[in-house]
């Protein structure tokens, strides 16, 4: 029996790479020896090296701003953490960010 396939999909390995990259480029939330053992353990690929990366990562970090956007109307801290990463994507505070999680 298999469940919860919401979330099963088939493309761009980019896809399943850019949130564990963002982590480290945008966050600091990975070493450079961690970030390093894992483009090692994943046969040498760095996905921060790819030309679409900045694209990605800003579409997975907006997508991680909107989830709670949705929380906003109900929640104080959420309207505020909405206001936090706007600035952060839009360039008006410098990486890395420390957003609260929802």
């Amino acid at each position: 029996m298999l469940l919860d396939l919401d979330h099963i999909g088939i493309g761009l390995r980019e896809w399943d790479l850019v949130s564990l990259a963002v982590d480290y480029t945008d966050f600091a939330r990975i070493t450079d020896s961690d970030y390093q053992a894992f483009v090692d353990a994943y046969g040498g690929y760095d996905m921060t090296a790819w030309h679409g990366y900045r694209t990605l990562a800003t579409i997975k970090e907006l997508r991680w701003t909107a989830f709670v956007l949705g929380k906003a109307k109900t929640s104080t801290e959420a309207a505020q953490q909405v206001q936090h990463r706007v600035a952060c994507l839009r360039g008006e505070i410098e990486p890395p960010w420390w957003w609260s999680a929802f």
